[in-house]
């Protein structure tokens, strides 16, 4: 992980394997989950969380988001 980056998912928090869906993309593997992240669909590295940009967690509390 460098500078805050997750190489793994890329940034995105999803699961790499499954795409973030949680389902099984593996036809050779039995089971209807996902069996890196269990079928939560989140990235096992950074447990789903995507850094964001400083600006916009400012555009988002400004409209009320927070």
């Amino acid at each position: 992980m460098g500078g805050g980056k997750c190489l793994h998912c890329k940034q995105t928090g999803r699961c790499p394997d499954c795409f973030g869906s949680g389902k099984n993309t593996h036809f050779n593997v039995p089971g209807d989950l996902c069996e890196a992240c269990k079928g939560s669909g989140k990235c096992v590295v950074c447990g789903g969380r995507v850094p964001t940009n400083p600006i916009t967690k400012l555009m988002l509390w400004l409209r009320g988001d927070d």
